[in-house]
């Protein structure tokens, strides 16, 4: 199975059995950050994988398992997004490999800082004592033509591209990321937050996007579909009464696989 794969079957798991991972698999999810595929290549990030008998997590909502995953990066502009897009891929990895997972989105540790990096998300990872996987009719997400505006012709790669961004998680199943599309560009947005709790709700909702961001590299990487990121100065200047300009993925080629 692939990462790209697992898109369509991936769930969180809550409950997770005792049994260790091997050493040779567990040295291969701790080098998994160097084949993932970021956002922002320029933003230092680092992984701490551990085990849970060796560090202990603070804060609610606290699934228990075995292993946790903490990413840290320096703060500055996309770094949320850039943390999503490097988490998301780090669990459909795990799922590929039979491990569950689940974001710990409210956890922390006493040590929140590494090498100048701050703490941004927790994951929670193990073999799964509940299902690892579900249909991909499951799936409990708003239908593609709620969450995309179509500017010009909607092809057939906006539809492969973005029904996998539809199956992304996010916190709460809130789903905050809107999509318009025009003839090779795809637009993202993410609803702007209520004021109170204004700051915890647009990480939550940039982080989200990262994730959703994720799913469209994957897609685009499985299809040989060759794109590229970016922030357009032109949608930038302008000033959205509802949603937030998060970024653009300009599609450079078209694939004859989709």
């Amino acid at each position: 199975m692939t990462r790209y794969e697992a898109i369509f079957r991936r769930k969180s798991v809550r409950k997770y059995t005792n049994e260790e991972i091997d050493g040779w698999t567990l040295e291969r999810i701790e080098r998994f950050g160097m084949d993932a595929i970021s956002v922002r290549p320029d933003i230092r990030v680092k992984w701490h994988i551990f085990r849970a008998a060796d560090q202990k997590l603070k804060g609610m909502f606290q699934v228990k398992a075995p292993y946790y995953a903490a990413l840290y990066s320096e703060i500055c502009e996309d770094y949320q997004e850039n943390a999503g897009c490097l988490m998301e891929q780090f669990s459909l990895y795990l799922h590929t490999l039979g491990i569950g997972s689940c974001y710990q989105g409210a956890a922390s540790l006493k040590d929140d800082s590494k090498e100048d990096l701050e703490l941004v998300i927790i994951m929670a990872f193990g073999y799964p004592a509940e299902p690892l996987e579900r249909d991909w009719t499951e799936f409990k997400r708003l239908e593609l033509k709620k969450l995309v505006r179509v500017h010009g012709t909607f092809e057939k790669f906006h539809r492969k591209l973005l029904e996998a961004a539809r199956l992304a998680p996010s916190a709460l199943n809130m789903q905050p990321w809107r999509f318009v599309t025009t003839e090779n560009r795809i637009h993202l947005f993410v609803k702007k937050p209520n004021k109170m709790g204004y700051r915890r709700q647009l990480d939550m909702n940039l982080f989200g996007a990262g994730i959703a961001l994720s799913h469209i590299l994957l897609t685009a990487e499985e299809f040989w579909l060759d794109l590229e990121y970016q922030k357009l100065d032109s949608i930038m200047e302008k000033d959205f009464q509802s949603y937030l300009y998060v970024g653009s993925l300009v599609i450079l080629s078209e694939s004859k696989k989709i």
